[in-house]
């Protein structure tokens, strides 16, 4: 079979010269610059070695043969620079330019001395640069765990292998040939060679590739610590929102519940300024001045007991409770309400328990609300009713407020424990916070309020407070 070894070379020569120009358009951007310039410019060096082993016969040995081999031996070499760079182990490019300067000389003194053993030192030489570029490849590939690095070093290997044994079979012949003859080994070892450029160049960008998703990896492992102080950022920021609101909440609270006492001192306070300016009996102003000290007094606790109860009302979960007496406790409400309303409470007590456990204030603030909300709504000549009832299934203990009021409309049942949620009352005063609060004081204590209508007109309020093992 005969093989032009020209027209070969300097066919795939051109034809492998677009395979460096690829890699580049390819990873130019992806990759860092020093490395793919240098690796394309080994890719471009073995075209060039090729093309002038095309041009063998019109161009003269000295630039045809031995420009073509030192291109390729340098072609080699630098990719084994670039390798070791990737693995960043730069101090070798020293030695293979050393390496690749004794290939040059001695392939020129042969070349100068004994023309014959050329042919088989090159193909040595080529094997040898071969055998290092696997080896190289091969040592990244265990050190970053690469499979393109690992297919590198195969073809490497398998090249350099090649090329080494042919060169050696010609090198051991008894009689070198003096002018040399390309036969099918020739053209396999040639081809192989090429096929081995082509996959090395595919596994270099394979390489690349395998780079740019392990630096991609670690910029997400890098990232990963601010992303998690923006989550713990929004999530802090998320957390103040509840504080925010139940500040708000604790502020409508204070206003609700403080403005009522201090309009009741106002009034007191007016009362005794009149009677000192009509009245000269000392007597008269001694009592109207007592009258006010006394308001003012029940003002001052009433604003002490709500501020303790608004702060209880933030907590999460259940209150502690505390053994309470009742009659006691039910005495305490009604002391803070204003005397006309007060005069109207009748107290039914119902229950055997004369004590029950609950959190005091709470639910002095919450029977100050159902009451003040029934004097407020119900006719001024009717009574309110204060029950105290005991449950057996389950074991709690009942407040029921009713009154002789307008009820709850149908369209508000569902939603009268509300926060902002009123009854049709125009002329009464209030923001819909009442019987929210009511409906706080009792969750806290792991129960429930419940509205019905009363007999023949009116509402019945009735508050539940478990007794038995909350667990």
């Amino acid at each position: 079979m005969r093989i032009d070894p020209q027209t070969l070379f300097l066919t795939t020569g051109v034809v492998y010269a677009a395979m460096p120009v690829t890699v580049w358009a390819l990873l130019h951007h992806r990759h860092p610059a020093r490395l793919v310039n240098l690796w394309c410019a080994s890719g471009l060096l073995l075209s060039l070695m090729l093309v002038l082993y095309g041009l063998r016969g019109p161009v003269s040995d000295m630039l045809s043969v031995v420009l073509a081999n030192a291109a390729g031996l340098a072609s080699t070499s630098i990719q084994v620079s670039v390798l070791r760079m990737e693995g960043q182990r730069t101090h070798g490019a020293w030695p293979l330019a050393l390496l690749w300067l004794a290939a040059l000389l001695m392939l020129l003194a042969f070349d100068h001395w004994y023309q014959p053993l050329r042919p088989g030192l090159v193909h040595l030489a080529h094997g040898l640069f071969g055998g290092l570029a696997a080896w190289t490849s091969w040592q990244f590939a265990q050190h970053r765990h690469s499979r393109s690095a690992r297919l590198m070093s195969l073809f490497f290997a398998l090249t350099g292998l090649t090329l080494a044994l042919w060169g050696l079979e010609f090198l051991l012949q008894p009689a070198p040939p003096l002018v040399f003859e390309p036969d099918l080994l020739f053209g396999v070892s040639v081809a192989l060679s090429l096929i081995s450029a082509v996959v090395v160049n595919l596994g270099y960008m394979g390489l690349a590739l395998e780079g740019a998703r392990a630096q991609a990896r670690k910029q997400r492992a890098a990232m990963a610590p601010l992303h998690e102080n923006q989550q713990a950022l929004e999530l802090a920021a998320l957390s103040r929102e509840p504080v925010a609101s139940e500040r708000a909440r604790s502020t409508r609270l204070l206003a609700h519940e403080v403005r009522q006492p201090l309009h009741n001192a106002a009034v007191a306070l007016q009362s005794g300024v009149a009677t000192l300016a009509r009245s000269r009996d000392a007597s008269e102003v001694t009592r109207a001045i007592e009258q006010a000290l006394a308001v003012i007094r029940r003002v001052s606790a009433t604003l002490d007991n709500t501020v303790a109860a608004t702060t209880l009302l933030a907590a999460q979960g259940r209150v502690s409770t505390a053994d309470t007496d009742l009659q006691m406790l039910i005495e305490l409400c009604l002391g803070d309400l204003p005397p006309e309303a007060r005069s109207r409470v009748r107290i039914e007590y119902l229950a055997d328990a004369r004590s029950a456990r609950l959190e005091p204030s709470l639910i002095r603030l919450a029977l100050r609300n159902l009451l003040m909300n029934a004097a407020l709504y119900a006719p001024s000549d009717t009574a309110l009713v204060l029950r105290v009832l005991d449950c057996d299934q389950p074991l709690a203990l009942v407040l029921e407020v009713a009154d002789r009021g307008p009820g709850i409309a149908d369209d508000l049942r569902e939603l009268i424990f509300e926060e902002g949620v009123r009854g049709a009352q125009p002329t009464v005063p209030g923001y819909g916070l009442g019987l929210h609060v009511v409906k706080r004081v009792a969750r806290l204590h792991g129960g429930s309020i419940e509205w019905r209508a009363n007999v023949p007109t009116g509402s019945v309020f009735s508050l539940t407070l478990p007794q038995g093992d909350p667990g």
